[in-house]
């Protein structure tokens, strides 16, 4: 369910007049006439044509938040991929003001025809000519087709889009349909999914956030969603630590939430946090359905509609030891339900709860059960 913020403009230039300056209003329809005025000293004065309202989702605040740049006087979102391109110019439009754009290309040890192909993709995916293009040799490409910057220059909407995320950010934590979606553009933005090579599994999602507060933020939506931090956050290396630590690379690394545990993972899974991100998306559900936690999880559709004990899941799955102790981690899970056999036995049967998530998983299973992932 798409949930949107609603700000009043008026609401939000009132917050930011001053005494040395503010902005006369005038309304006309569902358009106001804004006009940047001084008090004591001269200035450039300039007017713009702003809604009454200005809509934004709980996802294209996610997105700008970690992704954005919002200056003095302009707007700068940066992505190589195209839906969230889509969604944050969507955004942008309600404005009026022209949005301009150049794509970076990292040109590193690739061919010619890179440039072109990567120009002819966003070309046609925005129906639009991209007349500037900046070159990066210094840097091996790590994207499929470069990355689109969007710019905005305007100081007043600069101003306006600073309370606004500011704003949203506070009623984000406090609300479950808007944290979901506002999870969905950080994930997609700076969300990144790591494998765990001896298992081939994932192992933990990682959400970068250099501030500790901007960490304790992310924290307190994904714990407002249901999904429990169970790991320290991953600290801030400057350039200087990194070389006291003798790493390989000098740039240092950037601090980070991460996310850990199968519980959290199926959460993930159930709440579609990487939706935006088709790419992320494919490879976390790769490796998550590789996992042999999921695999025994769908393996127990076997028991749909039927009782058993623990005896008869020992002898049906092949159980040994602590492999027994997962049907009880099912179990305080709610995916399965027991009654007492006698003082020490209990029989158990699958719950709704697991068919709604078999179901799901069965269905995420078909479309992506092919030679590529």
């Amino acid at each position: 369910m798409k949930t949107y913020l609603i700000f009043k403009t008026k609401e939000l230039i009132k917050r930011i007049n001053s005494k040395e300056e503010f902005y006369d209003i005038k309304s006309n329809k569902n358009i106001l006439n804004i006009t940047k005025k001084y008090n004591h000293k001269r200035g450039r004065t300039f007017s713009v044509r702003f809604p009454k309202e200005i809509k934004i989702s709980a996802e294209v605040v996610g997105l700008i938040v970690g992704e954005g740049f919002i200056g003095s006087r302009h707007f700068v979102f940066a992505n190589s991929n195209e839906v969230a391109i889509d969604k944050v110019s969507n955004f942008l439009r309600q404005f009026n003001i022209p949005i301009k754009l150049y794509l970076e290309i990292s040109v590193k040890d690739k061919e010619k025809s890179y440039i072109s192909f990567c120009k002819r993709f966003w070309e046609k995916h925005l129906n639009i000519e991209i007349n500037k293009v900046r070159l990066r040799k210094e840097f091996n490409s790590i994207t499929k087709y470069g990355t689109i910057h969007l710019i905005l220059n305007n100081s007043l909407f600069a101003k306006l889009l600073n309370e606004i995320i500011n704003i949203s950010k506070i009623k984000i934590e406090k609300n479950i349909d808007y944290s979901v979606n506002y999870l969905k553009g950080i994930i997609a933005a700076e969300g990144n999914i790591n494998i765990k090579k001896s298992t081939n599994c994932i192992y933990m999602i990682r959400i970068s956030a250099s501030k500790k507060e901007e960490r304790g933020h992310y924290k307190r939506c994904l714990e407002k969603v249901g999904i429990k931090i169970y790991c320290e956050d991953m600290p801030t290396i400057s350039k200087l630590e990194a070389k006291q630590k003798g790493w390989k690379t000098d740039k240092g690394r950037a601090g980070a939430v991460i996310i850990s545990r199968w519980e959290n993972f199926v959460k993930v899974f159930e709440l579609d946090l990487l939706d935006i991100h088709g790419d992320k998306k494919d490879k976390f559900l790769k490796y998550f359905f590789n996992n042999k936690f999921t695999k025994q999880f769908l393996d127990f559709k076997y028991f749909i509609g039927r009782e058993f004990t623990m005896k008869e899941a020992q002898n049906h799955f092949g159980f040994k030891g602590r492999h027994l102790s997962r049907i009880l981690t099912f179990y305080k899970k709610g995916y399965l339900s027991r009654k007492h056999i006698n003082k020490v036995k209990f029989s158990y049967v699958v719950t709704e709860k697991y068919k709604n998530l078999i179901n799901k998983l069965e269905d995420q299973l078909k479309l992506y059960s092919t030679p590529s992932v």
